[in-house]
């Protein structure tokens, strides 16, 4: 069975902040603020002020944070990608599980 999500050309997709996309990252990989902070060599305070607002990342941070999490560096940093779909072959199949342990519905 495939599932087809058909998207409206004139459907908005509202702005994400940065600190939301680093939280969503962070979570898309499975990991606790304690597990990215041991990563990015910060404590888990600094990952939550990131995640909070509280705090900026300069450009250093979000690349490792990219890399940490498994994510575009510029979705990342701007919210934006070239071309947010799969490429051959990473696609998630029916009923696999993604880097965050959900269940996926997607099948290319």
């Amino acid at each position: 069975m495939t599932i087809v999500i058909s998207l409206d050309r004139g459907a908005k997709v509202p702005p994400s902040t940065l600190q939301n996309r680093l939280r969503i990252a962070r979570e898309w990989r499975g990991l606790e603020q304690a597990d990215l902070a041991r990563e990015l060599g910060v404590g888990r305070s600094t990952v939550s002020n990131y995640e909070r607002g509280v705090t900026i990342p300069g450009k250093l941070v979000i690349n490792a944070w990219a890399v940490a999490c498994d994510v575009d560096v510029e979705w990342l940093r701007t919210g934006q990608t070239e071309d947010p779909r799969p490429g051959p072959g990473e696609g998630l199949s029916a009923g696999s599980k993604s880097p965050a342990g959900e269940t996926s519905l997607y099948h290319p």
